[in-house]
């Protein structure tokens, strides 16, 4: 019979107190014997002149007992700082009933070695001897602390083995940089062939303030991953061995990165309200939840959001590889009354919610705890800012962009018109409220008939035609007349000072003859006009909908 973790656990918190201050000097392949008994600690000092593996061979007592963890015994490894490094027991599941040989890598430096029994009553005589070689895989010890942590690079894969007996307090810490925000994949696996049957490992990911960020367990010696969102900084990888009786247990783990724009994801972090991410109106968030039978797993996230005045909100979710479910929440943290929820039997989630100026919680639900692994989703809230530009508007996007911008204010009655023609003395209205827009003056503005000092557009149109921009027609300026695309594409480019940005587009309506024509080639090859069906157009009139569309995509 093996050790007994019950009676073992009382013996060794006491023997750890007995430290022998006389500690006799143990050199390299001398052979240290003693008789080990209750309460009685054998102490040795090992000094490594070099980072090594060192291998002990502990001779195996013959059971004469009729518990056979009585005739056990252990060699721990302590630094310095007393702080245990090692556990090494005695171990005949090993098909060798002579003697237990086991490894473990060591920094160059002086440890204290402890040879006591495993439990109370435990009695017998002890053989040990040591040689050392070659580092072998990535760890070693000490290698319980932050400041002895090992060092790992992003990418590679490690190798590392953990000793344990009875109860194993033996882990392993690897000090990770995170250079920026982005997406980490993390697999741990118990390595083939290590003499552990039902071993796992647990890994535990802290950060420098020591906040759990996740965890993962490699069950049974089956490999397990899990990715997850980080924030730059400093990362400790904690792997411990879980199972309770061990002799040595041997892992690799490896890591993916992939570095993200964190304006387009959640945080990582927003776990809790206190935690929850901002939303912003008319911008889409990535995220993903996470689960495994055997893994930390996070399968919702808390997002917030304000209000400045009463509106009618949509919210726009999809999880394309599960269900999701949205459940709404007060600035208290109370689930709204009247469908305080809203889910879908497919992957995407629309809804739409008449709310009071205010702060607001949203929680994204994976409806089934998410499967094995990453599901990715995205988010996105619409707070209608024109009656007649709903969510669901093809326009909403660009039309929506230009209002937070202050670009677009529509109507005194709450409307944008986005189907009406737009009239000259408004584009350059819009325009005008570029921040940062500069018109150099090239010339003195001119008399016209039908753009005098009082007009209400004047200023804007006069700092327009004093750049070189527009020209007017003769006498008349015709602030009140429509625009069309042929004219608008003229006027952006002179505005943005735009040039040729790789190919244009061969618009069958428009030949090289057309007095417009380098300036919608212009305008194509930035990407601000595609046409329609090979056309462009060019006499049309533009819509308020299409100069948003154009001015959001130049912008």
């Amino acid at each position: 019979m093996k050790n007994c973790a019950i009676l073992a656990f009382g013996l060794f918190a006491f023997m750890m107190s007995m430290s022998d201050a006389r500690a006799a000097s143990w050199q390299e392949g001398d052979v240290i014997t003693g008789t080990f008994m209750e309460k009685v600690v054998d102490t040795y000092t090992i000094t490594i002149e070099e980072d090594a593996r060192v291998t002990f061979t502990l001779k195996d007592n013959v059971d004469e007992h009729e518990y056979s963890f009585l005739t056990d015994y252990n060699v721990m490894l302590f630094d310095s700082t007393e702080q245990r490094i090692a556990f090494i027991s005695t171990y005949r599941a090993d098909d060798d009933q002579e003697k237990t040989v086991l490894p473990v890598n060591l920094k160059k430096g002086t440890y204290r070695v402890k040879v006591a029994g495993t439990g109370v009553g435990s009695q017998g005589d002890y053989a040990v001897s040591y040689i050392t070689g070659p580092i072998e895989g990535n760890d070693a010890e000490p290698n319980n602390e932050k400041s002895t942590a090992n060092s790992y690079n992003l990418g590679e894969t490690y190798q590392g083995d953990l000793n344990g007996s009875v109860f194993s307090n033996d882990y392993d810490l690897y000090k990770v940089e995170i250079p920026t925000f982005g997406k980490i994949k993390v697999q741990l696996q118990k390595t083939e062939g290590t003499s552990v049957r039902n071993a796992y490992f647990d890994m535990i990911i802290v950060d420098e303030k020591d906040v759990n960020r996740f965890s993962l367990t490699s069950f049974y010696g089956n490999p397990n991953d899990i990715e997850v969102l980080l924030q730059p900084g400093t990362y400790y990888f904690n792997i411990r061995l879980g199972n309770t009786i061990q002799a040595i247990a041997n892992y690799t783990f490896s890591t993916n990165f992939e570095p993200l724009n964190e304006q387009d994801w959640e945080s990582g972090r927003n776990t809790s309200i206190a935690r929850a991410d901002v939303l912003e109106n008319n911008k889409t968030y990535n995220g993903f939840w996470y689960s495994s039978p055997y893994a930390h797993s996070q399968t919702h996230d808390y997002y917030k959001y304000t209000l400045a005045k009463d509106a009618k909100v949509t919210f726009i979710a999809d999880s394309p590889g599960t269900l999701g479910e949205l459940t709404f929440l007060d600035e208290n943290g109370v689930q709204l009354p009247y469908l305080g929820y809203a889910n879908s039997d497919t992957s995407k989630i629309m809804t739409t919610k008449e709310l009071e100026a205010g702060t607001y919680y949203l929680i994204y639900y994976s409806r089934h705890g998410g499967r094995k692994g990453y599901e990715g989703y995205n988010l996105t809230i619409r707070i209608e800012s024109f009656s007649d530009v709903p969510a669901t508007h093809l326009y909403y996007e660009p039309i929506e962009a230009l209002a937070q911008l202050g670009i677009n204010k529509g109507y005194m009655d709450g409307t944008f018109h986005p189907n009406e023609a737009i009239l000259r003395k408004h584009v350059f209205a819009l325009l005008n409220r570029i921040e940062g827009l500069e018109l150099p003056k090239i010339r003195t503005m001119k008399t016209f008939k039908d753009l005098t000092a009082k007009h209400p557009n004047y200023p804007e149109m006069k700092a327009f035609y004093e750049a070189g921009i527009i020209d007017g027609s003769g006498l008349y300026m015709n602030p009140g007349s429509n625009l069309t695309r042929a004219q608008l594409a003229k006027i952006l480019v002179n505005t943005f000072d735009l040039k040729m940005n790789g190919e244009g587009i061969a618009f069958s309506d428009v030949n090289p003859e057309n007095g417009f024509y380098e300036y919608i080639q212009i305008l194509a090859s930035n990407g601000i006009t595609l046409g329609s069906n090979g056309k462009f157009m060019p006499n049309d009139p533009v819509t308020r909908q299409h100069f948003s569309v154009f001015l959001q995509r130049l912008l």
